[in-house]
């Protein structure tokens, strides 16, 4: 006796693989520092470096920026040396400081001011 089997997935539709197989595969990330062909990933410019830096102080992924794996390695690196020579600041709080990134706190803490008598300019008509 002869089996046939029958697919689960509708007829017609991808199966699911690696970008999701469906209608609307997301695209590839490109690695920006393949599609500008650069030699090296310098520890001194803290402008690139500061992209690759989450608001929390941690290198981001490879799956979230786009880098191959050469490049992501020297810019771990690079990202290192950097913060080691004080050019990229290790902890949240210095981050903010910076200026890099927003702050996290929706609403912030607004510093009291210090109650100084207010100046009156009183102007006198002759």
């Amino acid at each position: 006796m002869v089996e046939t089997r029958t697919s689960a997935r509708p007829a017609g539709r991808k199966p699911a693989g690696k970008w999701g197989g469906g209608k609307y595969a997301p695209k590839r990330k490109v690695c920006p520092f393949c599609a500008s062909r650069a030699k090296t990933i310098d520890y001194k410019d803290t402008l690139t470096l500061g992209r690759f830096i989450s608001d929390r102080g941690k290198i981001e992924p490879r799956r979230r920026t786009g880098t191959c794996n050469r490049h992501q390695h020297a810019l771990a690196l690079a990202i290192k040396q950097a913060r080691h020579v004080a050019l990229l600041p290790f902890v949240p709080e210095h981050i903010h400081l910076q200026g890099l990134v927003p702050p996290l706190n929706l609403n912030p803490v607004v510093p009291v001011e210090s109650k100084q008598p207010e100046t009156v300019n009183v102007t006198v008509e002759a």
